[in-house]
């Protein structure tokens, strides 16, 4: 013990006085780490997580769980109300037809439009007014959103149609869909309904087969590249447009065209811009040793009916057309 007395003397006060600073400062990193680490949230909807999309295709972050519980209420939606030690109080309703839903000694209270919020605080000035209970402290959460859909068809691993839980954007909608096939185009159309009738049954499930087949009252067809800068001359991207309820997203399949004959690569190809002979025969692997570029046929289909016609290397080739390279007859 003298010998480890004599050890820190020799050290000297400042020493001593730097190794109690260190040891002080590792406590306090050691209990500042372990808060952290105990607020992490077990939750995946609150952390940001990217959720799986198709390789290599589309990828978004999760949506925050709070979203769900800030949506408007409407028509179909099925409501959890919670009165806290009052379980007598508490149950699952549905908003019915008339935007209202049935509490217990209440009787009916409308919410269409509201936020689950303002419709838990609705609910507990009812209970205080009537005599019900002095404090009522009233929650109310989304167990299922059916009035605001939005759909996504095509060339998507999951089609159909999808709650709007508070916020959603085109490019949450495809990965929420799964991402894109291997099939999709680069080209999605969002067709917004200009009627509201036709929007509510757009919702309801009642959509356009395509993004051509506009039902009466109208609507706006917004194409989008993916990738592209803007949409509406708006700041934000494209794929960050905000939906609306009755919107349908396509996704188109991939414009082909054919290729055959003497080529080295015969097969269907995907259309690019400008796409002629020459680029269709390059794509399918250039001609053989047997191959005419003097005789070169499409085929291409009018009005049901295939009209084939000779073409040069700098033909235009359009989707359907079906490229054939012929065999020299020398």
């Amino acid at each position: 013990m003298s010998h480890c007395w004599s050890v820190f003397t020799a050290l000297g006060r400042r020493p001593a006085l730097r190794i109690r600073r260190l040891l002080a400062l590792a406590a306090s990193a050691l209990v500042f780490g372990t808060a952290a680490l105990a607020q992490v949230p077990s939750d995946p909807g609150r952390t940001g997580t990217i959720m799986p999309a198709a390789p290599g295709v589309l990828q978004t972050q999760a949506l925050p769980s709070s979203t769900v519980t800030n949506g408007r209420i409407g028509s179909g939606d099925i409501l959890r109300i919670t009165v806290l030690g009052q379980p007598d109080l508490s149950a699952e309703v549905g908003v019915n037809d008339k935007g209202s839903i049935a509490v217990a000694l209440i009787g009916d209270v409308p919410v269409a439009g509201l936020s689950t919020s303002a419709a838990a605080m609705r609910i507990a000035e009812l209970l205080r007014t009537g005599g019900f209970l002095l404090k009522p402290e009233v929650s109310v959460d989304a167990v299922q959103i059916r009035s605001q859909m939005v759909s996504v068809l095509g060339e998507v691993r999951q089609p159909g149609r999808y709650p709007i839980p508070g916020r959603l954007t085109v490019l949450e909608l495809l990965a929420t869909a799964g991402g894109l096939t291997e099939q999709a185009e680069q080209t999605v159309t969002l067709l917004r309904l200009a009627d509201p009738a036709a929007a509510a049954a757009a919702a309801a499930g009642n959509v356009p087969a395509s993004a051509d087949a506009v039902p009466p009252g109208g609507g706006e067809r917004i194409p989008i590249r993916l990738g592209d800068a803007s949409i509406g001359g708006s700041n934000r991207t494209a794929l960050d447009a905000e939906l609306r309820t009755g919107d349908v997203v396509y996704v188109e399949r991939k414009k082909l065209f054919y290729i055959h004959g003497e080529v080295n690569r015969p097969g269907a190809y995907p259309m690019e811009p400008g796409m002629t002979v020459m680029r269709a025969i390059a794509l399918g692997g250039g001609t053989n040793l047997r191959a005419s570029l003097r005789r070169i046929d499409i085929h291409r289909t009018v009005n049901g009916t295939d009209q084939p016609f000779r073409a040069g290397i700098a033909e235009p080739v359009q989707p359907g057309d079906t490229v054939f390279v012929n065999e020299s007859l020398f």
